[in-house]
C-alpha cells in the first residue's frame, strides 16, 4: 500500500498520550506513525511519497454530529430568507419566481424573529394568488403560509386544520398565515417525498452537500437521512468512489413504517453505518415551542410543551430491547428533565442500557441539577454551537439570565458529561466548524470553552457519539487516515483571529479530497451571512 509522509505541520492530535507532533505518516487509509518530522521520514522511507505541510497545522478530520444531508443540498437551490423582512421575503420571491407555473408550490427556507416581526398571509396572497407559498422558519419548526397553501391543510377561520401544531390567528379567529409544529403535513410532505424518494432529485442533493463537507473539513456525519433510498444513494457513491465523507445514518422512529426498511440495509464498518433512532421530545426557541420549566420572557402565558416520562418510557424500552441508540430532540430544560426522568425508571428495567449511549441532541438549556444525571446515566449531549449566532434573540426569549445560562458546554465539560458538536444544517446556519470552535471560544460569560476542548467536541467526542472513537476522532497510529491541513494553529492563535482559519486541504482515507489552492472558496446556503456576536 501507498505510504505519504506528511511533515513539517504542527499536529494537533487530540490524543492526550502525545497532544502534539510534527509529522504524520500514512499507509492506505490507516495512520502508521505520528512524531517527529525525522522520524516520519525516516519511518516512510525511500518509496513514500513526502508532503511539505510548511508549518501548517493538522487535526483530525471534523465530525458533524447532527445534519440533514438531502434538505441541505435542496436548501442551497431555495431562495434563502434569513435576516430578511417581510417585505424583502417577498421581492426576492418575485425576482425568483417571476411567472410561476399555476398551482406550482414556492417553497424558502430561514425566514425568522426579530427581522420579520409579524409575517401574514395576505402579503403572500397579493404576490402569489395562484401558488401555494411555503415558507419554513428558521429551524424548521414553523412555517409561513399564503392562502392557497392554508386551504390545502384545511385552515381557515372556520376550519382547525390538522390535529397537530399550532395555528396562529389573530383577536378575529383569521388565521396569520403562520402555523408551527406542523412539519409532517400534506404540502410540504409531498415536497420532502420528491427528494427523498426520486433519484434523479435525491443524488445531486447529496453531491452538494458533500461538496460543502469537503470545503469545510467535515471527513463525517452524523445524518437525519430517515429514508431508505437514500441508503441506496449512498451505497451506489460509495461504490463509485464518489462519497467523500463517512454516514452514520439515522432511522426516524416518529414514523415507525420507515424504520423496518433502514434495517433491511446493507451498512459497512465505517462509511455506511446504521445510527439512531429519532425521536422528538419538544420544539424550538424560535417558535416557543420548546418545553420550558419557566414561561418565555415575551410570552408569560407560555412555557412551550413536550413528551412526559409516561410517553418517552415505551419508546427507551423499545431501543432497549433491541440494543439501539436513540437520538432525542430536546431544546428546552424541562424536556431534557422529562427525559432524565424516563432513563431513571428504565435503568431499574434495563440496567445493560447505559452502553446504548442515549444522546440529547442540541439541549440549549439544562438546569444545573441536570448535569450530574446525564453523566450518571451515561446520557450524551450532542450540540450545535452554530445557534450562538444570535444571542439577541435568545436574550428577548428567554430573559438575560436564562440567555447566559443556555448552551452549558463548560458546564457541561466540567460535569464529565460527553459532549460532542456539530450544525444541524440546514436547521441552523452554518456548518462551518471553524466558525463554531471561534463562537464558542470567544462566548462571553460563564459557559466559555478552549478552542483545544472546541477541536475535542469537534472530533473524538463526535466519534464517541457514534461508537466510532477506536476508529477515528484522533490522529493515532492504526486509527483511519481522516484529517485536515488548516492554514494557522487554532490553539494558538489570540482567540478572536480563530475565524480566520482556513481550511487548506481535506484528507479522507488517506486521499487528498480537498485542495484549497485547486478551489475557491466554499458558499453554502447561509454561511455567507452568518453574523457572529462581538468579541
Amino acid at each position: 500500500m501507498k505510504k505519504t509522509v506528511w511533515y513539517n505541520a504542527c499536529v494537533l492530535t487530540v490524543d492526550s498520550t502525545l497532544p502534539r507532533a510534527e509529522a504524520l505518516v500514512t499507509e492506505g487509509n490507516r495512520i502508521l506513525f505520528v512524531g517527529s518530522s525525522r522520524e516520519a521520514l525516516a519511518r516512510g522511507g525511500a518509496e513514500a511519497e513526502p508532503v511539505d505541510l510548511s508549518g501548517r497545522c493538522v487535526t483530525p478530520g471534523f465530525n458533524d454530529n447532527h445534519v440533514h444531508s438531502v434538505i441541505l443540498g435542496d436548501q442551497v437551490d431555495q431562495p434563502d430568507l434569513a435576516s430578511l423582512s417581510a417585505e424583502e421575503i417577498v421581492a426576492l420571491l418575485k425576482e425568483r419566481y417571476p411567472a410561476p407555473r399555476r398551482g406550482e408550490v414556492i417553497i424558502g427556507y430561514d425566514w425568522d424573529y426579530p427581522a420579520c416581526p409579524d409575517p401574514r398571509k395576505e402579503l403572500l396572497d397579493q404576490a402569489f394568488p395562484d401558488n401555494p407559498v411555503i415558507l419554513a422558519q428558521f429551524g424548521g419548526h414553523g412555517m409561513w403560509l399564503n392562502s392557497r397553501a392554508l386551504a390545502r391543510l384545511k385552515i381557515s377561520r372556520d376550519r382547525p386544520g390538522p390535529k397537530t401544531g399550532v395555528v396562529l390567528r389573530d383577536p378575529t379567529g383569521e388565521p396569520t398565515g403562520v402555523v408551527r409544529e406542523m412539519g409532517n403535513n400534506a404540502i410540504l410532505s409531498r415536497h420532502f417525498m420528491r427528494l427523498f424518494f426520486r433519484r434523479s432529485i435525491r443524488e445531486p442533493r447529496i453531491r452538494k452537500a458533500l461538496e460543502i463537507y469537503r470545503r469545510f473539513g467535515i471527513t463525517s456525519v452524523q445524518d437525519n437521512i430517515w429514508f431508505f433510498p437514500v441508503l441506496a444513494s449512498l451505497t451506489r457513491l460509495r461504490r463509485r468512489g464518489e462519497l467523500s465523507a463517512r454516514y452514520s445514518c439515522w432511522s426516524y422512529g416518529e414514523l415507525p413504517w420507515t424504520v423496518p426498511l433502514m434495517r433491511l440495509a446493507s451498512y459497512d464498518e465505517h462509511w455506511v453505518r446504521r445510527g439512531p433512532r429519532k425521536h422528538f421530545l419538544d420544539g424550538s426557541f424560535s417558535t416557543r415551542t420548546a418545553w420550558l420549566w419557566e414561561a418565555y420572557a415575551d410570552d408569560p402565558a407560555n412555557s412551550g410543551s413536550g413528551s412526559p416520562p409516561e410517553r418517552i418510557l415505551p419508546i427507551l424500552r423499545s431501543l432497549a430491547r433491541r440494543g439501539t441508540q436513540g437520538a432525542f430532540h430536546a431544546i428546552g430544560d424541562r424536556a431534557v428533565s422529562s427525559f432524565l426522568d424516563a432513563v431513571e425508571r428504565l435503568r431499574v428495567e434495563h440496567p445493560e442500557s447505559r452502553a446504548l449511549r442515549f444522546r440529547l441532541e442540541h439541549a440549549q438549556l439544562i438546569r444545573p441539577q441536570d448535569v450530574p444525571r446525564l453523566r450518571e446515566y451515561g446520557v450524551l449531549v450532542a450540540a450545535q454551537p452554530s445557534a450562538l449566532t444570535t444571542p439577541e434573540k435568545d436574550i428577548g426569549l428567554l430573559g438575560e439570565e436564562r440567555a447566559q445560562a443556555a448552551y452549558p458546554y463548560r458546564s457541561l465539560l466540567d460535569g464529565g458529561v460527553h459532549l460532542s458538536f456539530g450544525s444541524d444544517v440546514p436547521g441552523e446556519p452554518t456548518c462551518d466548524p471553524i466558525l463554531s470552535i471561534h463562537m464558542v471560544a470567544n462566548r462571553k460569560g460563564p459557559q466559555r470553552i478552549t478552542p483545544e476542548e472546541a477541536l475535542r467536541c469537534y472530533t473524538l467526542e463526535s466519534a464517541y457519539a457514534e461508537f466510532q472513537e477506536e476508529h477515528k476522532g484522533s490522529l493515532t497510529p492504526g486509527k483511519l487516515a481522516d484529517f485536515v491541513v488548516l492554514s494557522q494553529d487554532i490553539t494558538a492563535v489570540p482567540p478572536e483571529r480563530i475565524r480566520e482559519t482556513k481550511v487548506e486541504m481535506t484528507i479522507v482515507d488517506g486521499r487528498v479530497i480537498y485542495d484549497r489552492t485547486e478551489e475557491e472558496a466554499p458558499t453554502a446556503s447561509g454561511d455567507a451571512r452568518v453574523q457572529l456576536p462581538p468579541v
